[in-house]
């Protein structure tokens, strides 16, 4: 698995972001963000959610709504925003310490 590297989840619909450093690979699970359609989804704190085309689509990646997932449910990667990484490291930051 590698940071910043957009995944479709195994036996079901849906992508993650993972946002877990690539040295604690070892771990059995990743921190990871869902990344949403743009159409599934009301009003949102921009800064906190960054947007990415996936497949012809619009998305947002829901940092606020990050969680750990075993990695066995973890798919195969679409999608590496890994030249994002600023951008998305500012909205976890921006989570964590409000600024």
């Amino acid at each position: 698995m590698a940071r910043f590297h957009i995944h479709k989840l195994k036996n079901r619909d849906g992508f993650i972001m993972d946002l877990q450093a690539d040295l604690l690979d070892s771990i059995e699970t990743r921190v990871v963000a869902p990344v949403v359609p743009i159409a599934q989804i009301g009003s949102l704190f921009v800064k906190l959610s960054p947007r990415v085309e996936i497949e012809g689509r619009a998305y947002y990646i829901l940092i606020p709504s990050m969680a750990s997932l075993p990695k066995r449910l973890i798919g195969e990667s679409v999608l590496d925003l890994s030249q994002r990484r600023d951008e998305i490291t500012a909205a976890t930051d921006f989570l964590f310490q409000g600024f």
